[in-house]
């Protein structure tokens, strides 16, 4: 039966590949060249300084790799693996038939890695293998670091599927909304204290622990067992058996506690999230108040803001915010720092936390701004019966997708202040740039929300195509790193000039660019302070402004031609093979 569900998602696939769209093929194929240049710079980085790595820095580097491959399967894979076990239309036709539910479950466990886990396997397995060629390993090496890479894979599936298949036990099912937003919440703890367990047990900082060769981690962890592994098989020692058959066998251990869990938390979670929480009770309507019409821009920003605070899955996009930024803060504590440490000279820490919150913006403001399009759903068509234009419509789009992670980053970034002790101008300063970069970063997100927006009512935080939301990223730090240059001539200090003259030495090509660049306009800024400060703001003005007002009017003429959301199928009486296929809602 596992190969009769896995030939029909087979041909699901098949026609669902058929049934694109030529935009599609054309975004599916700009992904690939992206992720082939990536691919490049990484072989190329580990051709490098791959041969002079010793054996301990070697294995200082795997551990941590492979601690890498857990936690991203975890922490990103954990929507894909609820919509899997709970939001697949095909469940209900599946749990009808006589199909036994481990049958089901290992198809879609089968499934699952077709995702995030794929995308990782491929940029690791890339850079084992690069180095295993570089360095002149042993045959041994590369099945022992297939398999190895594979069984952490495993065990990062199963970790996130037994989250889920625990979780959906104890939240009840009124609380749907909320259940991945609990789950986010702990498998963002459980990664946080994964990551930090190296700043915790040693002394020193990460990467001077790296570079020493001392051991991260114990010998009875997993990733040091597997990185023993691999050291001994690059020789063709027989001494990586014993560490290699424990790395399987506790990605074989974890597998069959995931399966024990099926029958409770498969199909009876999937049952009691789709009865819902019963009817709800009718609350007294109070007295309304009078009204007075707001502009056309304000009110559809505060509608979106409405949609937005009334579902915690809205929320889930600032994930990554507090447990890789805020939560850094508290392990750079934990490791026996104090606040006091953290308080440097102005002109260095201001700098360096001024070029994180860009990295964060970037992050998140297109996000936003492209999931404000999906967000109309089925309701798209209520903005062509509306005496609005596209400007309008954009405009209000944009302002409160922009302003929403503004005000959470700028009130971290006052917090900040306050313990780096910057002066009020450089709060200012600081504060008034990133207002005007980011609106650029928003419009780019609106624009690639305009032609390549999809929902799914079962998967609602998946707002984006997959190819649209991955050019998307690739997009705002192309167009960050092009803000930055007028950007670099405001913050970066003429200190830098000296230490940016050395690092150019080690570099050639394109890298090489960059640095003398970089280094012409500290040069500029040294002789004629005053003048590069009023150039430096005029440039960023007009090109954050120039850039914000050509991609919102894009998206203001694809809101009057019509904008096209690609639903997902949610009924369920459709047939089993029709499950794969997709709608299109256009107004």
């Amino acid at each position: 039966m596992i190969k009769v569900l896995l030939n029909n998602q087979r041909k699901i696939l098949i026609n669902t590949l058929r049934a694109q769209s030529g935009k599609n093929y054309i975004s599916y194929v700009f992904s690939i060249g992206i992720l082939a240049v990536l691919l490049y710079l990484l072989s190329s980085a580990i051709k490098a300084v791959g041969p002079s790595l010793s054996g301990p820095v070697l294995q200082g580097i795997l551990s941590y790799g492979f601690l890498m491959v857990v936690g991203m399967i975890v922490l990103l894979g954990l929507p894909q693996v609820f919509k899997h076990l709970y939001s697949a239309t095909d469940l209900a036709l599946l749990f009808t038939m006589p199909i036994p539910t481990r049958h089901i479950f290992w198809v879609k466990y089968l499934q699952s890695f077709f995702g995030v886990p794929l995308i990782v396997f491929i940029f690791f397995i890339t850079a084992l293998i690069v180095y295993g060629v570089v360095t002149g390993a042993s045959l041994l090496f590369y099945p022992v670091a297939i398999i190895l890479l594979v069984a952490f894979i495993v065990i990062g599936l199963s970790i996130a599927y037994l989250f889920n298949l625990l979780l959906i036990q104890v939240v009840p099912a009124s609380k749907a909304n909320e259940f991945m937003t609990a789950m986010s919440v702990l498998s963002g703890v459980f990664i946080y204290l994964m990551f930090m367990i190296p700043n915790i047990t040693n002394d020193r900082p990460l990467t001077e622990v790296l570079l020493s060769g001392l051991p991260l981690f114990p010998d009875w962890v997993p990733v040091s067992w597997a990185s023993e592994a691999i050291i001994k098989s690059t020789t063709g020692s027989a001494e990586f058996l014993l560490p290699f058959v424990l790395v399987i066998l506790l990605a074989v251990l974890l597998m069959m506690l995931t399966m024990s869990l099926v029958e409770k938390g498969f199909r009876t979670g999937w049952i009691k999230l789709s009865e819902g929480g019963g009817k709800k009770k009718k609350k007294m309507s109070a007295k309304a108040s009078k009204r007075s019409l707001r502009h056309p821009v304000i009110a559809i920003g505060k509608k979106e803001w409405y949609a937005i605070k009334r579902d915690m899955r809205e929320w889930l996009v600032f994930m990554p915010l507090l447990f890789f930024f805020v939560a850094g803060i508290f392990g750079f504590i934990s490791g026996g720092a104090s606040l006091s440490d953290l308080r440097g000279p102005n002109h260095i820490t201001w700098p360096i936390a001024q070029a994180a919150f860009l990295f964060i913006y970037a992050l998140f403001n297109g996000q936003l701004a492209a999931s404000s399009v999906a967000r109309e759903a089925n309701a798209i068509w209520v903005l062509r019966i509306l005496p609005i234009s596209g400007k309008y419509i954009a405009l209000g789009k944009l302002w409160i997708s922009w302003l929403i992670p503004f005000t959470i980053l700028t009130t971290v970034e006052i917090a900040l202040g306050i313990v780096f002790s910057w002066t009020f101008i450089q709060f200012i300063s600081g504060i008034v740039m990133k207002a005007f970069i980011t609106i650029g970063i928003s419009a780019i997100g609106l624009w690639l929300g305009t032609i390549g927006a999809k929902y799914n009512p079962a998967n609602p935080q998946n707002r984006l195509k997959f190819s649209t939301g991955f050019i998307l990223m690739i997009t705002s730090y192309v167009y960050l790193l092009l803000a930055l240059i007028p950007y670099i001539l405001l913050i970066v200090p003429l200190d830098a000039i000296e230490f940016l003259t050395e690092v150019r030495m080690d570099m050639d090509g394109f890298w090489e660019g960059v640095a003398s660049v970089v280094l012409g306009l500290l040069s500029w800024k040294g002789l004629y302070p005053t003048l590069v400060l009023i150039i430096g703001i005029i440039i960023m003005i007009i090109f954050s402004l120039g850039a914000g007002y050509i991609f919102t009017m894009a998206s203001a003429r694809n809101f009057d031609k019509g904008i096209e959301i690609e639903m997902a199928q949610d009924t369920k009486t459709k047939s089993l093979f029709n499950r794969g296929k997709t709608g299109t809602w256009k107004y």
